[in-house]
């Protein structure tokens, strides 16, 4: 573990749904062994014409912010040059997953495919071992934060919570280390099933068609079924 290179990431987001709603902001911080260099880290805002959506009550981003945003291919290309020969670190990782699958297809593009590492699953995790249920909450980031006694951090800012998720991630596998040798298919996300990925193609290949038949407008046909 002390060779693995991470790359922390968190995303801001308009709303939940990757195939309606949009990637605002991109924080990103690397984590070299078990070190976090800071020089690494960015925040990264995405411009466009779709506003800060119904999760402004969340992120706090407002149309002033978004005005100052680069174009999304540009920030895509930046995060893939970031990722590069990196694994991507992320707190409950296939949300942030799906928004840059969604993110990278809509400019034509597929998210580099890259080992995965998420800190809720490790969690889940170090939080079962001995049996019995999870307690309500406990997989949150701040409550993760919190049994390892890391300071609390402003929650839903991207580059803030991808360097509380990088921290997260060295207490974590210190913890899960203490009993041998970890490597990174020790603390990797699983592959989903052949099923489960295929459903997942399906889904895209839904929220593909049904965003043609949006932007096509009424009086076009989608052909029969």
């Amino acid at each position: 573990m002390a060779d693995l290179s991470l790359l922390a990431v968190d995303l801001e987001t308009s709303g939940l749904d990757p195939a309606t709603e949009r990637v605002l902001a991109i924080g990103f911080v690397p984590v070299d062994g078990f070190r976090v260099p800071l020089g690494g880290a960015r925040r990264l805002l995405v411009g466009g014409d779709g506003g800060p959506g119904a999760a402004v009550v969340i992120h706090g981003l407002t149309h002033d912010d978004l005005a100052t945003g680069r174009p999304l291919p540009e920030v895509l290309a930046e995060l893939r040059a970031a990722l590069e020969g990196r694994v991507l670190l992320a707190h409950h990782a296939p949300f942030d997953v799906a928004f840059l699958r969604a993110a990278f297809g809509s400019v034509g593009e597929e998210l580099p495919d890259v080992p995965v590492v998420c800190t809720m699953d490790l969690q889940r995790r170090l939080l079962t071992r001995g049996g019995g249920e999870l307690p309500r909450g406990a997989l949150r980031l701040w409550r993760a934060r919190d049994r390892f006694g890391l300071p609390p951090v402003r929650a839903h800012d991207a580059l803030g919570d991808a360097l509380a998720c990088a921290e997260l991630y060295l207490a974590q596998v210190a913890e899960l280390g203490a009993a041998g040798t970890l490597t990174l298919a020790d603390v990797r996300r699983r592959e989903p099933s052949l099923l489960r990925r295929l459903r997942r193609r399906w889904r895209r290949w839904r929220w593909a068609r049904r965003r043609s038949r949006v932007r096509a407008g009424p009086g076009v046909s989608g052909g029969s079924r």
